[in-house]
């Protein structure tokens, strides 16, 4: 029997035009994958530029474009898919707090932890100069080509859902 995760679809960074469901993206996930990466958006092709996505892409990772409105309140429910007794993929947004891509060994280990050092005097400033404005700044591995990002908390509202809440109060900032 089908899962209600399984009756949805959604486009993916690698199926163009055609939406697919989640057993077929379990299906052609990279050997050792361990999460289903999705990012949210206002449409395909915002998400398809985001920042966000560098290092899953570059990696040959496959993440999956939740852009209608109602996979936001998805996302917030179906914090994983069942393939089966025995195999569960966790969902891992591309644009949170605490990205997983689980291929990292131990010299790229090493070589994060001197770059987090040899920068400290950089984020040090980062956190004195948005003070009050964010909850935290740290370097990040996941952008290959941009400079910065703003990460939402492992537990906040993405960008997308605050987007859509500001919509459904009718742009009156003492409903939000």
């Amino acid at each position: 029997a089908a899962s209600f995760g399984d009756t949805c679809r959604f486009f993916s960074s690698k199926s163009g035009d055609k939406q697919i469901s989640l057993s077929q993206y379990v299906k052609q996930m990279k050997p050792g994958q361990k999460y289903i990466y999705y990012l949210s958006g206002e449409s395909k092709d915002s998400v398809s530029k985001s920042p966000f996505l560098e290092r899953l892409l570059k990696k040959g990772y496959d993440v999956l474009y939740f852009v209608d409105p109602i996979d936001e309140y998805l996302s917030n429910h179906l914090s994983e898919f069942e393939v089966d007794k025995e195999t569960k993929y966790k969902l891992m947004s591309a644009s949170k707090e605490g990205l997983k891509i689980g291929d990292d060994d131990e010299k790229e280990k090493k070589k994060e932890r001197a770059l987090k050092e040899e920068f400290s005097a950089l984020t040090d400033w980062f956190k004195d100069a948005l003070t009050g404005k964010v909850e935290k700044v740290s370097m990040s591995k996941r952008l290959q080509a941009s400079p910065a990002i703003i990460v939402t908390g492992q537990y906040g509202w993405t960008a997308n859902m605050e987007r859509i809440m500001k919509a459904q109060a009718l742009n009156d900032p003492q409903k939000y």
